[in-house]
């Protein structure tokens, strides 16, 4: 008889540890917070925000598009899970957040005007940190048989691999779980950087996963995920209370709950005086072909957690391929060097033919261009090829701009990043016969229509004259100015111009990616001057030993080396040309960065 009933431990083993659905992560959550006492009242405070942001009017959201990184943790062929495996997870988070899923016809009438597209979509990184082309997977041998709820899997000195920049990138940790695991995932803000992600097991990665059960549907990803984006169960986790309705998914639009439902109840299934438990939702314990929905609240609640606590996946290049040579052809609408706009005009001498004077009687404010995508883009900077420029106010600053499209799709809408830059150096860079460079602190993330160009004080006797294509050359309706009343206008809405031109602007992607990282802090280096005119340069900072380096625009390294003592750096910057850079100061915790301007020697 023993040997009969181990038997059918054999064959009904892997069926029996899937009975039901074990999702470590409100286990790892406590953990967290008895290592650390103030987490509790940290996560209250977080979530009263989160409250006074859902009280707030709604904005228009834009489709946010989170890099993920896969590290693939094995000790044998079945654990190295194939790439096939993984690009089907990615395709059920994208069905799942975008309410795209097959089964979402299944939502029940009296939950499907609150079923929500969380307007969030995923992709496999196609940029590494460090700026090189990727696949989004990473794949390591271990010696680790089977991972815990330790973060063991999360660091290469313990069998794991180390997390690629958490702001920047949602790592999902791919092992073999003990205890039944399917996974877990760590709520913003409740451990270091290092440590935050989503662990999954193995079986229960992808779709129709060997070995997965009721669970090899994808969804366990879908439930840590939202775990990572700041959910909760949605029965509000009070297992333990001796009143089990008394606990709060901290989402308003979720019914009442009296605690976790397993594999596929009939509805309707009432507790705590609802009408139904949302048992078909992501965030209960169901099997994954009975899960079909998020609810407006949870979309509201993850959506502001992004804003609020992963606010660096919406400026990260994670989803951007490697730029190309065409990506980086910063003049590829210049068809010739012929002056033609009139930039910032109070009264200038003509210069040559092709230029427009005058005093301004247009009272222009603004000019911008036309682009288009049609994929996501995150744009850094922009390059200009200004004429003329002549600075009478040392202290005059223009403004780099990229504006949305507006509501009507034609011309520009809200401002999406801007820069100030000073016109003086605009001067420097048209005498050594080179562009102008601008890069956003906050990039603009672009998809479709938008538009780029430049925002100028009325401060009297200051010139900017801007090239464009020649006369002969023109591309009807791409260039649009703003006119002191608040009105965009294209060009051939006025018989002066006669037809659209487009302007000697582009977008820039290239960076120097290196800059790019995650950091513990960031804080901005003091330079002088800025531009610099004579060859040493004075860089005021905040650490006391470390490095430093410059890099190009083209992220070069071109110049290093070892932080001298004091809080002041004297660079040599005599043999670098003429154009933009980027410095970095670093001692391997805190990093600085700034940006400055060369002039000619």
């Amino acid at each position: 008889m023993a040997k009969f009933i181990f038997l059918l431990v054999l064959i009904f083993g892997s069926q029996f540890i899937y009975a039901q659905r074990n999702c470590g992560t409100t286990e790892y959550l406590n953990h967290c917070k008895a290592q650390n006492p103030a987490l509790a009242g940290e996560m209250e405070k977080t979530n009263e925000r989160l409250h006074q942001l859902e009280a707030a009017p709604q904005k228009n959201r834009q489709l946010i598009t989170i890099p993920v990184v896969v590290h693939v943790l094995y000790q044998n062929a079945e654990q190295d899970i194939p790439d096939q495996q993984i690009f089907s997870q990615i395709d059920v988070l994208n069905e799942d957040y975008r309410k795209l899923n097959a089964n979402a016809s299944s939502i029940p009438a009296a939950f499907s005007s609150i079923a929500a597209d969380c307007e969030i979509q995923f992709c496999l990184a196609a940029r590494s940190p460090e700026g090189l082309a990727t696949n989004g997977i990473t794949r390591t041998p271990t010696s680790v048989s089977v991972f815990s709820l330790n973060d063991a899997m999360k660091r290469s000195t313990t069998g794991g691999v180390d997390a690629w920049p958490t702001d920047k990138y949602l790592n999902i940790w791919v092992c073999n779980l003990s205890n039944n695991i399917l996974g877990f995932a760590t709520l913003p803000g409740t451990v270091i950087p290092a440590l935050d992600g989503v662990v999954i097991c193995y079986k229960n990665f992808g779709r129709n996963t060997p070995g997965g059960g009721n669970y090899n549907k994808g969804r366990t990803a879908t439930h840590e995920v939202g775990h990572w984006l700041n959910l909760i169960h949605i029965w509000g986790d009070d297992d333990n209370a001796s009143d089990p309705c008394s606990g709060s998914d901290q989402v308003t639009d979720t019914p009442n709950q009296e605690g976790s439902n397993f594999q596929c109840p009939a509805y309707p299934s009432p507790s705590c005086g609802n009408s139904s438990d949302m048992f078909m939702n992501f965030m209960d314990y169901t099997y994954d072909q009975c899960m079909n929905m998020f609810t407006t609240g949870q979309k509201t609640r993850m959506q502001n957690t992004i804003s609020l606590q992963r606010s660096g996946l919406l400026t990260s290049y994670g989803c951007l391929g490697v730029p190309t040579a065409a990506d980086c052809d910063t003049l590829n609408n210049i068809t010739g060097a012929d002056g033609f706009v009139y930039y910032f005009m109070n009264e200038v001498l003509p210069q040559e033919s092709g230029y427009l004077t005058g005093n301004n009687s247009l009272a222009h404010i603004a000019y911008a261009d036309s682009f288009y995508t049609a994929e996501n883009k995150v744009i850094n900077g922009i390059r200009f090829d200004f004429a003329v420029a002549t600075t009478l106010n040392p202290s005059t600053d223009v403004v780099a701009a990229i504006w949305s499209s507006n509501d009507a799709g034609n011309g520009p809408g809200s401002l999406l990043a801007q820069s100030t830059f000073p016109l003086e150096g605009v001067e420097i860079n048209i005498e050594n016969f080179t562009h102008t460079d601008v890069f956003f602190d906050e990039p603009a993330s672009v998809n479709g229509a938008y538009y780029v160009g430049f925002i100028v004080p009325g401060s009297y006797g200051d010139t900017l004259v801007i090239h464009s294509n020649q006369i002969d050359e023109i591309n009807q309706n791409t260039a649009w100015y703003l006119n002191a009343l608040g009105e965009w206008k294209a060009f051939s809405d006025t018989a002066l111009y006669g037809q659209a031109i487009s302007l000697a602007i582009q977008p820039v992607q290239c960076i120097p990616l290196a800059i790019e990282r995650s950091v513990i802090d960031q804080q901005p280096l003091h330079i002088s001057p800025n531009p610099v005119i004579q060859a040493e340069l004075k860089i005021r900072h905040a650490l006391k030993n470390g490095v430093w380096q410059i890099y190009s625009m083209d992220g070069k390294l071109v110049q290093f080396g070892a932080l001298p003592f004091g809080n002041t750096l004297s660079i040599d910057s005599g043999e670098l040309p003429t154009g933009m850079y980027l410095i970095k100061i670093e001692d391997g915790q805190l990093i600085q960065t700034g940006k400055f301007l060369k002039s000619g020697n």
